[in-house]
């Protein structure tokens, strides 16, 4: 039997002959009213989207076990990641996910598994952002199992996860634990602790005195001519390195490239962001960015290399002491984090001997790389654990999972028996039965 072949007791068919689809009885409730009725609410019921949960409520409107499958918004070209989940209990779903509950007592656990395996590819439509049309839904191919064989599948497909969920939490904390990691080696290289020194007696001073020259970069619009200057831009740094892809370009006077042409060892730093963990990140400007220009959320630190070395400032402003100080500075109501020139300059730093610095440096690079290898493997591990995820799918849903009982009723009968029942029920009679669905309350 081939990937594409089925066990002669399976039968295929659309997912409109096996679900009801509830998607007209949707209410989607945007953050800021939820956030007025939650003020009052003694009770909380969740909230889903595309791809889950994407908050609470104060009511509900849905009660059961439902199979939640994206409308738009859901990673639907990405094989690893799922685009169906389960919903139970007493919940309220937004239009961006359709509802569906399983006919002919199919277990819903059987459908949301086997819509996480499927290939979307001519389902989806849109480019941006792609959506799965009800037509597209109704029309979804399913491979149907006998009933009995649904439960045996479920069943094993849930055992072998829970293991796989057991392995994924601990390379979690795994990585959970190298950040720590980190930021310990971090708070001891700033101290000299790292090296086996005090450096209580080494003076206080503030980053403005190690700076020649501190500068915002250019706001001129920049696009894709390559004859013209290249132009780093926060993506182009944000990684801890300077990285070269998706550059762009502007026209800069003389007078303009003089002031803002890099050098090697200034460090590009983040000035404004809507994140506060970015701002005041950055890298090391190395050979290949030498004479680039930067962008104006960029701000441009041009340092005493006879004084510090940028590789131990920048060890410094990733150290938790600064970090602290820094997202304190850049706090902000309006959703825009930002850290002005005044505020670097007054950035507290204890500056040991250029020996002690490079010893400090060489430190952190053997720890950090033992740390990054280990980070690594975790990575793939992970992606492995996704791999073999898909592969207990497939092997799922072409019957290789788990033996065929010839006691079983054959998928044919089944679904015989539900397109019977169906034909002899009223459509809307159907719905409302199947759907048990609460009456929102209306509220002011």
């Amino acid at each position: 039997m081939s990937s594409e072949d089925i066990p002669a007791s399976w039968v295929r068919c659309e997912l409109s002959e096996v679900v009801d689809i509830l998607d007209s009885q949707r209410i989607p409730v945007n953050s800021a009213e939820r956030q007025v009725r939650l003020a009052s609410a003694s009770t909380t019921y969740p909230y889903y989207g595309a791809t889950g949960q994407v908050g609470e409520i104060d009511d509900y409107i849905f009660e059961g076990e439902s199979v939640l499958l994206g409308e738009d918004g859901a990673p639907f070209l990405d094989p690893y990641k799922p685009k169906a989940y389960m919903a139970r209990g007493r919940y309220w779903v937004n239009n961006h996910a359709h509802i569906l509950r399983s006919v002919g007592g199919i277990k819903n656990e059987f459908l949301c598994h086997q819509l996480n395996i499927l290939d979307y590819k001519q389902l989806v439509s849109g480019t941006t952002r792609l959506k799965l049309t009800q037509g597209s839904l109704k029309a979804i191919p399913l491979k149907l199992a006998p009933l009995n064989e649904q439960y045996r599948i479920v069943e094993k497909i849930e055992t072998l996860f829970a293991y796989i969920d057991k392995g994924e939490e601990a390379l979690h904390e795994v990585q959970k634990l190298l950040k720590r990691y980190r930021q310990s080696i971090l708070k001891a290289a700033v101290t000299g602790n790292l090296i086996g020194n005090s450096w209580q007696n080494v003076k206080e001073v503030q980053l403005g005195d190690l700076l020649l020259d501190i500068r915002y970069g250019t706001a001129k619009k920049c696009g894709h001519d390559e004859s013209q200057t290249p132009v780093l831009r926060i993506p182009n740094v944000i990684s801890g390195g300077i990285d070269l892809s998706n550059l762009k370009y502007t026209i800069l006077t003389d007078a303009e490239q003089d002031k803002l042409a890099l050098r090697c060892g200034d460090i590009l730093l983040v000035r404004s962001n809507g994140s506060a963990n970015l701002v005041a990140r950055g890298a090391i400007v190395d050979e290949k960015a030498v004479d680039f220009a930067y962008a104006g959320y960029l701000i441009r630190l041009r340092i005493d290399q006879k004084k510090i070395t940028p590789q131990f400032l920048q060890i410094a402003l990733e150290s938790p002491q600064m970090r602290s100080v820094i997202e304190r500075q850049a706090r902000s109501t309006s959703g825009v984090h930002n850290i002005n020139s005044s505020e670097i300059k007054s950035l507290p730093i204890r500056v040991p001997s250029l020996d002690d610095q490079a010893a400090v440096t060489s430190e952190v690079k053997k720890r950090f790389s033992v740390a990054q290898d280990l980070d690594a493997r975790c990575e793939f591990e992970l992606q492995r654990s996704n791999a073999l995820r898909q592969s207990i799918l497939k092997s799922a849903f072409t019957g290789h999972l788990v033996s065929q009982d010839p006691n079983d009723e054959r998928a044919s009968e089944l679904l015989a028996r539900i397109r019977a029942e169906r034909d002899a029920a009223p459509a809307k009679k159907r719905v409302k039965k199947k759907a048990t669905r609460r009456k929102a309350r209306t509220k002011a």
